[in-house]
C-alpha cells in the first residue's frame, strides 16, 4: 500500500474540483481498503471512501486526513449472480452482464462511477434502482469490521440509504439478475445510450445535483424559477438541463455551491419545494 502525502484531489472528479489531501491512497481490493482504513483508525484520523468520483464535489481547500480511491476490474459470474468489489466502475459491470447474457441492469449503460458508490446511494435510473437488483454485499463499519449483509441492511430510499448517514463502506456486491436474450439486452442498451447523449448535457458536471422532489422534477423548477443557463464566476446552470451544474473551466467548490444556494432559494421561494442536494459535498475537516 503506497499513501501519497499532498495529492490534489480534482484529477479523480468529474467536476475537476478539489485540492489537497494530506493522505491519499488508490486502493485495487477490498483486502487493500482495510488495511488502508485500519492505517487511519491506528492515528485517530478522519477519512474518506471514493470511487469514480462523479457524485461528490470537494472542498478547494482539500482534505485534512486520508482519502482512499477505489480501483477494481474483477467481476465474477455464477449463474444469474454477478458480484463485483466496490471499485469497478459501473460500465464494467453492465458489460460483464450483458457479455453472460444476464438481463436487469441494461438501464445502466452509461452510468457514471463504481460499483460501491451505486450501492451506498441506491443509484439507478430508467427506473431500475440498486434496490431492485441488490442481493448481498460486503461491507466495513467502525467496531464491527468486514461482515455480510442483505439489501435490508442499507434501509433503502430514493438515491439514499443508511451508509449515507453512518460511516461504513462497502467493498463488494452481488446482484441477482436474470437469462435474457443476448440480441434484445444489447438492443436495450444502445437505446439507453442514444437516450442519454440525446438528454445529458456535455461538460464538466456530476449529472443531476439535486434529488428529484416526489411527483415533480428538480431541472423543471429550477427552470421555471428563472435560473437555466444562469453563470456564476466560472460555474453555470446547463443551457440544456436545469438540473446540471457545469464547471467551465477553473471553477471552484464555492462558486458551485454558491449556485446551489441560490437554486435551492428561488425554487422554494417561488414555488415552495425544499430541494436536497444529490452530490456530496466532501468538506476540508
Amino acid at each position: 500500500m503506497k499513501i501519497l502525502e499532498n495529492q490534489l484531489l480534482a484529477p479523480f472528479t468529474t467536476y475537476q474540483i478539489g485540492g489537497p489531501a494530506d493522505y491519499f491512497v488508490e486502493a485495487a481490493s477490498a483486502e487493500e481498503v482495510t488495511e488502508a482504513l485500519e492505517w487511519a483508525a491506528a492515528r485517530d484520523m478522519p477519512f474518506y471512501v471514493f470511487g469514480g468520483g462523479s457524485n461528490l464535489l470537494f472542498d478547494d481547500a482539500g482534505f485534512r486526513g486520508l482519502v482512499i480511491r477505489l480501483r477494481a476490474e474483477g467481476v465474477e459470474v455464477d449463474g444469474e449472480r454477478v458480484t463485483a468489489e466496490a471499485g469497478v466502475m459501473m460500465a464494467r459491470l453492465v458489460k460483464a452482464a450483458e457479455e453472460a447474457e444476464l438481463t436487469g441492469i441494461e438501464e445502466w449503460n452509461g452510468l457514471p462511477g463504481t460499483v460501491g458508490g451505486a450501492v451506498t446511494g441506491n443509484a439507478g435510473c430508467f427506473g431500475v434502482e440498486v434496490k431492485d437488483v441488490l442481493e448481498s454485499a460486503t461491507v466495513w463499519s467502525p467496531g464491527e469490521g468486514v461482515r455480510s449483509v442483505g439489501p435490508e441492511f442499507f434501509e433503502y430510499h430514493y438515491r439514499s440509504s443508511r451508509l449515507k448517514k453512518e460511516t461504513g463502506i462497502v467493498l463488494a456486491a452481488t446482484f441477482k439478475l436474470a437469462r435474457g436474450e443476448a440480441t434484445e439486452i444489447t438492443a436495450k442498451m444502445r437505446e439507453i445510450a442514444r437516450s442519454r447523449i440525446q438528454k445529458q448535457p456535455p461538460g464538466s458536471s456530476t449529472g443531476s445535483f439535486f434529488k428529484n422532489p416526489e411527483g415533480d422534477s428538480a431541472g423543471r423548477l429550477i427552470e421555471a424559477a428563472g435560473l437555466k443557463g444562469h453563470v456564476l464566476g466560472k460555474a453555470q446552470i446547463s443551457p440544456q438541463h436545469a438540473n446540471f451544474f457545469l464547471n467551465r473551466g477553473g471553477a471552484t467548490a464555492a462558486e458551485l455551491l454558491e449556485l446551489a444556494d441560490l437554486a435551492q432559494a428561488e425554487v422554494q421561494k417561488q414555488f415552495g419545494v425544499v430541494l436536497e442536494q444529490e452530490v456530496v459535498f466532501v468538506p476540508e475537516e
